[in-house]
């Protein structure tokens, strides 16, 4: 799930960066977008659920 968080956080970002004009909020966009490409979104199953049974 965090996963397709992240991407989808990557994916907004960008296409707010398309449509936003104002420079100072394309800063932010551009920071926020920075911050979520260098978050570490391994494929591993979060904590706890190494475990889990599948049916």
């Amino acid at each position: 799930m965090e996963r397709f968080i992240h991407n989808e956080n990557i994916r907004r970002y960008r296409r707010l960066l398309e449509e936003e004009k104002n420079e100072d909020k394309r800063a932010i966009i551009r920071k926020l977008l920075a911050e979520e490409e260098a978050k570490d979104v391994s494929a591993s199953p979060p904590k706890g659920r190494e475990n889990a049974k599948h049916p």
